[in-house]
């Protein structure tokens, strides 16, 4: 699932966002993460220094599932607050995040070995695209099937 024009303006403007993944005992792990975009792929790229060695990375080798939410308050106030939250498949990709993101400049993705790749398959959005306010969400909901919807 790609993400929208809107969906990957307000991503770029953005540099922490949350990581949740599910350990081998089936706790869940929520990390703060830099990311990028990856337009090459339509996936969020995660990296950071020894990636590969972290309980994030491993805990995508076990269970695949995870979320990924960026938030903001432009304005300070709570009327004016922004998410995006992204489910999807992960993978843990190896090699360093040069060997594995096209743009090797991207801020955290030159350190360390290893990257976390999700394929988004559902986004759940509030206040991101000016053209649709609130809360809206769209994802897979059978095989290639897309379904939009407002909240």
């Amino acid at each position: 699932m790609t993400l929208t024009d809107a969906e990957q303006r307000f991503l770029s403007a953005q540099q922490l966002g949350r990581l949740a993944t599910i350990g081998p005992g089936g706790a869940p792990q929520v990390k703060p993460v830099g990311f990028s975009y990856n337009d090459q792929f339509g996936t969020i790229d995660i990296a950071g220094y020894n990636m590969a060695q972290s309980a994030k990375y491993k805990n995508v080798q076990h269970n695949p599932a995870v979320a990924f939410v960026v938030d903001d308050r432009p304005d300070g106030g709570l009327e004016g607050t922004r998410f995006l939250e992204i489910r999807g498949v992960a993978e843990a990709v190896p090699g360093t995040g040069a060997d594995a993101h096209p743009d090797a400049d991207a801020p955290g993705l030159a350190m360390g070995t290893g990257i976390i790749r999700i394929h988004p398959r559902r986004v759940l959005s509030y206040n991101v695209d000016p053209t649709h306010s609130g809360l809206w969400a769209r994802g897979l909901v059978g095989p290639g099937h897309v379904v939009s919807e407002g909240a």
